[in-house]
Formats: C-alpha cells, structure tokens, sequence
C-alpha cells in the first residue's frame, strides 16, 4: 500500500473517532468562542478531504506516479463541499418548538381514567411529537372517553380540565 492510501485511512479513522467523540469537532479553533475558518476549518471537513485525497491519490499512484496529486486534490475538494454542504443541511435543519407548559392551556383530549372533584384523572393530549398522557383534575364527574378542554395549567404532568360542548344551544 502506498503513501496516499495510508493517508486515507487514518483520515477515515480520524473522521471515525471525530464523529464517535462529538466534540472533536472544536479541536481547530484558536481561542474559545472564536470560529476560526467557519464550517470549512471543521475536523470532519478536513478529515473528509485528506481522507478523499489520500484514496483518490492512491489509485491513481499506480498508473501516473507523483501526478496522481491533482485528481487527489480534485477528489478531496468535491468531498470537502459535500461534507460542508451535509454539515449546513443538518443544522439549517427544521426544529420542532419546545413544548411548554403554556402550550398545553386549550388543547383538546380524551379522557382515559375518569376524574371527579375529590378524585385526579388522566387527559391524552394530543401533541406534535405524539399523544402525551397527563394527570387532570375537574370540578364535576367525567367519565370515561368525555372530550375536554385543558383550561388551566398546574404543572406539565398535572391540568384542569372542563367538558367540551360541540353542541351549541341556540
């Protein structure tokens, strides 16, 4: 195995341990809070394109000797704007919204054990990341499958709940 190979491997494990270790990720920045280089002076950036290099290099070695160098380059560049690009797609990504507190006031569910005025039951809450269970309280007897209205907010596993009248009374 030559020269380049061996760079390409260790490249790939250095890109290996970097993505095992998350963290390794700031070991090129020069003072802590200052990027240095943006998402282009990254480790797996550089790993990707030394790695790219290296194994682009050395298949060409073989064939072209010491001038394998320039498709090395160019395979390690096209490698390093995918790693970027991969890198901005990720964290450009779209994020839920926390769920607070404040979110769950007038959600609409279910009841699943029923609840009494001496008595906690429990609400399935429809949410964006999936039903969510909590414990509710009411001044009157809902029984079981009773559609309700959260109307206040205890805690984030504790609600006040008031029956839901889709009937309107003229």
């Amino acid at each position: 195995m030559n020269f380049f190979l061996w760079l390409g491997a260790a490249s790939t494990g250095l890109l290996i341990v970097s993505l095992v270790i998350d963290g390794a990720d700031g070991v090129l920045d020069m003072l802590d809070g200052v990027e240095v280089g943006g998402d282009w002076l990254s480790l797996p950036v550089i790993a990707g394109f030394t790695g790219a290099f290296g194994f682009g290099a050395g298949a060409f070695y073989p064939s072209i000797g010491l001038a394998a160098i320039v498709p090395g380059l160019l395979i390690g560049l096209v490698f390093a704007v995918g790693v970027v690009r991969l890198i901005r797609f990720i964290e450009d990504g779209a994020h839920d919204p926390a769920e607070t507190e404040a979110s769950l006031l007038g959600s609409i569910g279910r009841i699943i054990t029923a609840t009494g005025p001496a008595s906690y039951g429990e609400v399935l809450l429809p949410r964006a990341n999936g039903p969510t269970k909590v414990a509710c309280r009411a001044t009157e007897v809902l029984p079981l499958g009773t559609e309700v209205v959260v109307v206040e907010v205890s805690s984030s596993t504790l609600v006040t709940v008031i029956p839901l009248n889709l009937e309107q009374n003229p």
